[in-house]
């Protein structure tokens, strides 16, 4: 795990005997892996924290394997731990503590099986550690493996980490009722869930990426949902709390540590991995009367909810976060990873990038401005290219790197970008292109990722989503409503809603209306959510229903582009699981 030597420096490695040979994985995965691990550590140790004495851990299904050796030799007597997991793994894990000295100094001398526990499946025993072959499946068993091996008086904690989710919920429920039995019992689950139901694109690439490796989840369609886990635990322990693991990001990861992951590897893939904590939650059940978590706000229900005029586009362009804009003829698109489509022919032109911009001066002529080639290194180039001529042309820099920033057209010849919390004014007069600082009135954060968008009939630009920072991160949710006079403008806070707390949007005036595309946020988007319209002189926000033989095609919209009424491009790597795209979309 690479964030281990810089988050805790002076930890031993006891990875190296569960994984010895490390894989390079995508920043996404790498973050996504790390926060279910530090999930449920930091929930054992608030937990821990409640009691005075040892607590007893016990791992059902063993899914996260270092973390008894790592927690017993930085917790002194804090803590003993007994592995349960099936016993053809039990024996397998067995012969690598037999050969694992710096394990078996830890876990401390063996104590004699005695017959009794033989039967029981008890196969390793020291004061703090046991190692029990159990099936979870063969109730009986295991109910008397608990009554016989575990102690009366001792507050335990039981981990599932997905442990459950393989079984049927006729197998899986029998084991938390059993648990719910024992006093001071504490039940962490960490589990898939489909909060937007199983059409949506992560939904979609998790369940047949499992089914694919002939392991498929059997309690996520059953218990799709935090309310649905909520009523599913709720009757057997007398205190269940839910959060999500972008909740538990936010709550159960400090600062400090935030940043310490932020150091060890340029990370852009915010929308990637706030999608994949949405679909997994961490379960806390216990018949104590102490909470772990805080009680997060979603944003509320929305009140109005009308159809939406979607359909698929016939080109499938397969690009993540290129730059699209219209001239009076064509759409261009530009850069974006994945693929090529068509190229220019011109030898001099932008080098390959993604998250810049593409904007229109009018007659045939696109600017294009920054963007970055790999995550934390943004570019400040600026390039102008001619529709006719099919040349590009540099025309100078933008005074620093900008990536994820936004830009309008805000009449011929003019483009207005923000960026790095600064606005700059592009201005093309007699094929001679002159750049401007703009001085702005009022109050706006620096903001990454936003959407901006500029309605040329009443010569208004609105701003909303991004970030403010980028290690948290924190989601702005207020739309901003500016007027431009030439290279000074005014701000002003519009309104504030959680639902436009999201990174990576879209954004379009048309009718009096601000629709909202895309992006990820505090909530995970559904078929109601994903497009939102705010009506600009009633001051209502309402969804914008997309039809459901739309919606069976998985729309993707993070990484894409708005440019007339065509969103194109847009795209995710699901975690693990593979990566989606979006097929494109006309919305009149």
């Amino acid at each position: 795990m690479i964030y281990n030597p810089v988050t805790e420096p002076k930890a031993r490695d006891w990875f190296k005997y569960f994984v010895p040979k490390g894989k390079r994985r995508s920043p996404a995965i790498n973050r996504g892996y790390w926060v279910r691990m530090e999930s449920i550590k930091q929930a054992v140790h608030r937990i821990q924290n409640q009691y005075r004495d040892t607590v007893r851990v016990v791992n059902l299904g063993c899914g996260f394997d270092p973390f008894p050796f790592k927690t017993l030799a930085e917790s002194e007597n804090a803590f003993e731990f007994f592995d349960f997991d099936y016993p053809e793994l039990v024996a397998k894990k067995l012969s690598m503590i037999k050969t694992a000295p710096e394990i078996i100094e830890v876990i401390g001398k063996e104590n004699a099986i005695e017959e009794t526990e033989q039967k029981l499946g008890v196969v390793m025993s020291t004061d703090t550690y046991k190692l029990v072959g159990c099936d979870l499946k063969d109730t009986e068993l295991y109910e008397k493996q608990l009554e016989c091996l575990l102690h009366s008086g001792v507050p335990t904690i039981f981990i599932a980490e997905v442990s459950l989710a393989y079984m049927k919920p006729e197998h899986a429920n029998p084991v938390v009722q059993i648990l719910s039995r024992l006093p001071n019992s504490h039940v962490l689950v960490l589990e898939q869930i489909m909060p937007s139901g199983d059409s949506h694109f992560f939904a979609q690439k998790m369940l047949y990426h499992f089914s694919h490796l002939r392991s498929p989840l059997q309690c996520v369609e059953t218990y799709s949902t935090k309310e649905k886990q909520q009523a599913r635990f709720s009757k057997y322990f007398p205190r269940v709390e839910i959060i999500d693991l972008f909740e538990s990001w936010g709550q159960l990861v400090s600062s400090e540590m935030k940043e310490l992951v932020a150091s060890v590897e340029d990370f852009d893939e915010w929308e990637e991995f706030i999608v994949f904590c949405q679909h997994y939650v961490v379960i806390h059940a216990t018949n104590s009367s102490s909470n772990t978590f805080t009680q997060e706000t979603t944003p509320p229900e929305l009140d109005i909810v009308q159809p939406l005029s979607i359909s698929p586009m016939i080109v499938d362009v397969r690009l993540k976060f290129p730059a699209c804009a219209n001239t009076s003829s064509a759409t261009f698109i530009h850069g974006g990873q994945e693929k090529l489509l068509i190229s220019s022919k011109a030898t001099k032109k932008p080098s390959a990038r993604m998250c810049h911009t593409l904007s229109s001066l009018g007659n045939g002529n696109l600017l294009l401005v920054g963007g970055r080639a790999r995550p934390g290194v943004a570019l400040s180039d600026v390039w102008v290219y001619n529709e006719g001529t099919d040349n590009w042309e540099m025309i100078g820099e933008v005074g620093e790197g900008m990536s994820r920033h936004s830009a309008v057209t805000v009449g011929d010849g003019r483009v207005l970008v923000f960026g790095n919390g600064k606005f700059k004014l592009i201005v093309c007069k007699d094929n001679k292109y002159s750049f401007h600082d703009v001085l702005a009135h009022g109050s706006i954060p620096s903001l990454q990722s936003c959407a901006m968008t500029f309605d040329h009939e009443t010569k208004t630009g609105y701003i909303v989503g991004g970030m403010l920072e980028a290690t948290g991160p924190t989601i702005n949710d207020v739309l901003y409503l500016f007027y431009l006079h030439d290279t000074e403008m005014s701000v002003t806070n519009v309104k504030k809603s959680a639902h436009f707390a999201r990174v990576g949007c879209l954004a379009k005036v048309k009718d009096d209306e601000l629709y909202i595309l895309g992006g990820a946020g505090h909530a995970l988007q559904d078929q109601c959510s994903t497009v939102l319209a705010y009506d600009l002189k009633t001051d209502v926000l309402s969804g914008r229903r997309i039809p459901d033989d739309v919606w069976e095609t998985h729309p993707v919209f993070i990484g894409s582009q708005l440019t007339g009424d065509l969103v194109i491009g847009g795209g995710a790597v699901c975690y693990s699981f593979g990566s989606c795209f979006n097929k494109g979309y006309s919305i009149s």
